[in-house]
């Protein structure tokens, strides 16, 4: 299985009180995993942002904590840039993703090739998805459709491979944006997926990705799919 070169670190989504945050980032920030900047922006979000921001920040410091070279302290803040992704120092580069009770960081240091870094965490499907409508046909392209047609759109081994490609996806989109800056279709990229594993093809009009190549990968763990991406020039 494909390995993203990065450290991955999780935390779990804490369930707040809308009337107890104030204590809470307190709190974060005297224990060292979130910084008074960190804490002061996640106070200007809405109550129900704040707790997905303060887990992938927590995710964010762990990961950065097993980092060569970076030992068990980060002191400066991690704040977002213009396109959402943490506003990590140079040479770094780090991907967040997070789900209601989870949350997933990965940071890695920009060494040889590596250019930037995508993650996405996915619930499984269960059998009570089956009664909504597949999302197949908004986010494959037709060689991939074909493909997953053969396991069957609507049983559940066959939503869970179109969930699989919707979270490759994920992932690629936000390894490659640095580079495109701009909202990227689903039918831009396209996969073919062997054993935990993605080739990437970048079907995308900007000179800007001609010579970037993207790895990705993913894992079921549990009741999640997890899926990285890492893009190299």
């Amino acid at each position: 299985m494909l390995q993203l070169p990065a450290v991955i670190a999780s935390a779990a989504v804490p369930d707040v009180p809308d009337d107890a945050w104030d204590e809470r980032f307190d709190r974060a920030v005297a224990a060292g995993t979130l910084h008074p900047l960190e804490a002061s922006f996640a106070r200007s979000l809405p109550v129900a942002r704040r707790a997905t921001f303060l887990a992938g920040r927590q995710a964010l410091r762990e990961a950065l904590a097993g980092l060569d070279g970076y030992g068990h302290r980060f002191d400066a803040p991690i704040l977002r840039t213009p396109r959402g992704a943490p506003a990590l120092p140079s040479g770094l580069t780090g991907s967040i993703t997070h789900k209601r009770t989870q949350a997933k960081a990965a940071v890695a240091l920009r060494t040889g090739s590596l250019q930037h870094l995508g993650i996405d965490l996915e619930h499984r499907p269960t059998e009570a998805d089956l009664a909504r409508p597949s999302i197949a046909r908004k986010i494959l392209t037709a060689r991939e459709f074909a493909h997953v047609a053969q396991t069957g759109h609507d049983t559940l081994a066959g939503r869970e491979l179109v969930l699989v490609h919707f979270a490759l996806k994920e992932a690629v989109y936000k390894a490659i944006d640095p580079f495109v800056e701009r909202y990227v279709r689903f039918t831009e990229v396209e996969l073919e997926l062997t054993q935990g594993q993605a080739a990437v093809s970048l079907l995308l009009p900007e000179p800007a990705v001609a010579d970037v190549r993207v790895h990705a990968g993913w894992r079921i763990d549990g009741e999640w799919i997890e899926a990285w991406a890492s893009s190299h020039l």
